[in-house]
């Protein structure tokens, strides 16, 4: 099998992942293509273009679909929630489970141990831009859906604000605002140590360390969050 063969049969396995063939396949190539191979290969075409529109496609599906499914949450905390779905670390990781890094042209210089996982995920919006230039809004925001979906399979997303998130879990099943209580300051006065614990209706959810009581907190709310979000997604 040659290259292009090759090439064809995985961008077609990679349509099946989004859920959407595309009838313009050059959209499609245009978003795997990076600049350095466009740059060494003499051409003009690459993918910066597709990935500055996929990231406001990206922005406004995740927004609306925010807005319509979290009608307790406030403007701060749409903006923390989105963050969190929208970030470099989400898009890396829906961008190699679709097989980006696989399919990604880059050019020679990129090759190896060189290449960041930020051109993953530019790939990734890049995409989204490709599908909504080929088939709409309406078609772009059911891929988007699909990766949504995606990521709460995987995993619930990293909070932004773990704090803030967590009280917001808190409050959604009626457990109340969560309190911390701290456990032990070790240390040099000039570097404590604080070690805090994060509690939910009054039972312990979650410890962390810092070398402020703030930075102590914010680490115990992120273990209180996820250990509350794995709780409560058990059937």
């Amino acid at each position: 099998m040659n290259f292009e063969d090759w090439y064809n049969k995985k961008l077609a396995k990679l349509q099946e992942s989004i859920g959407y063939f595309f009838d313009d396949p050059t959209l499609l190539r245009m978003a795997l293509l990076h600049s350095s191979f466009t740059h060494e290969h003499g051409g003009k075409d690459h993918n910066e273009r597709l990935e500055f529109l996929g990231d406001s496609v990206l922005q406004l599906s995740t927004s609306h679909l925010l807005f319509i499914s979290e009608k307790q949450l406030d403007e701060g905390a749409l903006s923390r929630r989105r963050a969190a779905l929208v970030c470099g670390n989400s898009l890396r990781r829906w961008a190699e489970f679709i097989d980006i890094p696989t399919l990604l042209r880059t050019g020679k210089g990129m090759s190896g141990g060189t290449v960041r996982s930020s051109i993953y995920e530019d790939a990734a919006e890049a995409l989204f831009g490709a599908v909504f230039l080929d088939g709409g809004y309406t078609a772009a925001d059911a891929v988007i859906l699909r990766y949504l979906d995606f990521l709460l399979f995987i995993s619930p997303p990293e909070p932004a604000d773990p704090k803030t998130e967590l009280q917001i879990l808190a409050q959604e099943r009626g457990i109340g605002i969560p309190s911390y209580e701290i456990l032990s300051v070790t240390g040099p006065s000039h570097q404590p140590l604080f070690h805090v614990r994060v509690l939910l209706g009054g039972f312990p959810a979650g410890e962390g360390r810092g070398t402020s009581k703030k930075a102590a907190e914010f680490n115990a709310a992120r273990e209180g969050y996820n250990f509350f979000t794995k709780e409560t997604a058990t059937p």
